[in-house]
């Protein structure tokens, strides 16, 4: 008789994070925020004049719409909307009095939050070329051409998932470790324009808000530091969130 799995504390905590989500506004931010860039970006072909296009430039622009704005706007709300399932009807208290150690909800937190992220990618990853080829068919004069470069458009896309670690376990780290939204959302927005102003700064691939867009510089040594930096930074940060906000009383 094969001997059942064991019972592990950390993927309990995952579920009931997916649990707490169904029906949830953080579900359909996850599903409005790519299609919103696919949409637009599908009008802007549309509506634009001009000569054909290649499709590896117009996939490569849904991308690069996501990684620069729409992501680091999505990853601000959605870890706000996250926390304040326990922030907003006062759970601190009953979840931290459970016979499991606190760090795993915070890392159960960041996990669902990242498997979220990680949805969104795929959904622009699936939408992007569907609405391209909408846009192609309806668009007389211009149409889009070449092959669609799948292998590089999941790449591109996998390294701003990848890169955009850091900045979601800072904004994590914010929206849990304050009661209000204000705090998290104000960091959000500041870093987002922050970023504008700074695009083409030498220090973007050390900026959170800006490393998921130069992990597609076309320098390869400075797309790998952002990728780096996002990676390690992320695993780090969210192993010091995990640790202060076990210490602290959220309640």
């Amino acid at each position: 008789m094969l001997a059942s799995p064991p019972d592990r504390p950390l993927l309990r905590c995952v579920r009931a994070e997916f649990a707490k989500l169904r029906g949830s506004l953080a579900l359909v931010l996850c599903i409005i925020a790519p299609a919103t860039v696919a949409v637009l970006m599908a009008l802007i072909f549309n509506r634009h004049g001009g000569g054909d296009t290649p499709w590896r430039m117009y996939l490569l622009g849904n991308a690069a719409t996501w990684a620069y704005f729409m992501l680091p706007m999505t990853v601000t709300a959605l870890t706000v909307l996250a926390a304040q399932m326990e922030h907003g009807p006062r759970l601190w208290s009953h979840l931290l009095a459970l016979p499991i150690p606190r760090r795993h909800i915070f890392f159960a937190k960041a996990c669902a939050v990242m498997l979220l992220c990680a949805g969104m990618t795929a959904l622009l990853a699936l939408l992007a070329p569907l609405l391209g080829y909408v846009s192609d068919a309806v668009t007389p004069g211009r149409a889009l051409t070449g092959p669609i470069a799948w292998s590089e458009l999941l790449g591109v896309l996998s390294r701003i998932y990848a890169s955009a670690w850091l900045l979601v376990s800072i904004q994590l780290w914010a929206a849990l470790r304050w009661r209000s939204f204000v705090p998290p959302l104000a960091l959000g927005i500041g870093g987002t324009f922050v970023a504008v102003a700074a695009t083409g700064s030498e220090l973007g691939p050390y900026f959170p808000w800006l490393i998921p867009t130069n992990a597609l510089a076309t320098d390869p040594a400075s797309a790998d530091i952002a990728l780096a930096m996002g990676i390690v930074g992320g695993a780090l940060c969210t192993a010091a969130m995990a640790i202060d906000l076990a210490r602290r009383p959220l309640g």
